[in-house]
């Protein structure tokens, strides 16, 4: 299974990684040769620097921006070092030691407008700002605006870095072949962030296959015709209370470990809109596997391309979707970490649908449910 970079470590990274190791013997030898006298606070900064030093070297392997970024990672691992040995001496990482953390943090940023975030990246740059909340740390009391203004340039640079980390990641989703901004992607690209999807081979369906998926499809029209109708739905079980929106998922959680799977007149959950008239409009239906892992049936091939979300977030109270796992690993407050789901697939019933079992973009759906509002 495919899933978004951020939340992995991306392979030209790995240089990076096997750099990093050598962090904690550099600091064992340095401590040998005379650094015992260093505050236990000034270990942790040369650390820091060492770590994002390594780190920056180590991508000069895996580079594969041209020789201008490598010549950027390596001036600022230079740079990074030279910093170590100053407070290693004793000195103040001072202006300078301010000056290249920061950079090399909004460069950071600067890279996440053209390619995703990875975890190596991340908590190499979160490794920069505690660095530089050493770095800028006071030595003699400050005056309350002094030490708020410390405190929000820190803020404001952990803000930055989650931002464009998220922008990074959906960018990259949306720009690739076959991809499509929003809830889910489409085989053969980038996912973004909470989307995870297997490998399918760039081919037309066979014919057999097309077959399959237009019988089951005809099938699934017919068998939920009757929920057109959210009474006749929610007398069968289905959850439709608060019903709003133009992507209400209706779960039936008495479907959800019957036995039954990808059976037409069974789904899972019912997705739902509701026009401009104040109509409910049935759209679509979702059928999931029983088990975390389990593979659905692509009974289509390439057509059918099942699906899975991983690091959502889980309200507690009210119990529902609140969101995707941050770039720094947190969920919002009151809610619980779902690593993966089962896999599912969508199957759209709306006639017109320009990808039945894909994705039903957000655009095709309002325009779509402007036209029901105005033949009522």
């Amino acid at each position: 299974m495919i899933g978004s970079p951020m939340y992995q470590l991306s392979p030209e990274h790995l240089a990076g990684l096997v750099a990093l190791t050598v962090v904690p013997f550099a600091l064992w030898l340095l401590g040998r040769r005379g650094g015992r006298g260093l505050p236990p606070v000034q270990w942790v900064l040369v650390g820091l620097l060492l770590g994002s030093a390594a780190v920056h070297a180590g991508l000069l392997v895996g580079n594969d921006h041209g020789p201008a970024v490598g010549l950027l990672f390596a001036a600022d691992a230079a740079f990074l070092v030279a910093i170590a040995r100053r407070v290693l001496r004793g000195s103040p990482a001072g202006r300078l030691g301010v000056a290249v953390l920061v950079g090399s943090i909004v460069a950071y940023w600067g890279a996440m407008v053209n390619e995703p975030p990875d975890q190596l990246g991340l908590v190499t740059k979160l490794g920069e700002i505690l660095a530089l909340a050493i770095v800028i740390r006071p030595t003699v009391p400050l005056r309350r605006l002094g030490g708020f203004a410390r405190g929000l340039a820190l803020c404001l640079l952990v803000v930055g870095t989650t931002a464009t980390s998220w922008f990074g990641a959906f960018k990259v989703s949306a720009a690739e072949p076959g991809a499509i901004a929003g809830h889910h992607v489409q085989a053969g690209s980038v996912p973004p962030p909470g989307t995870i999807f297997p490998e399918v081979p760039s081919r037309d369906p066979f014919p057999a296959e097309r077959a399959a998926a237009a019988t089951f499809l005809g099938a699934t029209k017919l068998a939920l015709a009757r929920y057109a109708d959210p009474a006749v739905a929610a007398a069968a079980g289905y959850q439709l209370t608060g019903l709003h929106g133009i992507d209400f998922h209706a779960s039936n959680p008495a479907y959800e470990h019957d036995g039954r799977t990808f059976d037409p007149a069974h789904p899972e959950q019912l997705v739902y809109a509701v026009a401009a008239n104040g109509r409910p409009v049935l759209l679509g239906a979702v059928f999931q596997m029983q088990e975390i892992g389990q593979r659905g049936p692509a009974i289509g091939g390439p057509l059918t391309v099942w699906h899975a979300h991983e690091n959502v977030c889980i309200s507690l109270t009210p119990p529902g979707l609140s969101g995707l796992m941050s770039p720094l690993g947190t969920c919002p407050v009151g809610s619980i970490l779902l690593p993966r789901t089962a896999d599912m697939i969508h199957v759209w019933l709306v006639p017109g649908a320009p990808d039945p079992f894909g994705d039903l973009d957000e655009a095709w759906k309002r325009t779509y449910l402007e036209a029901v509002a105005a033949r009522r």
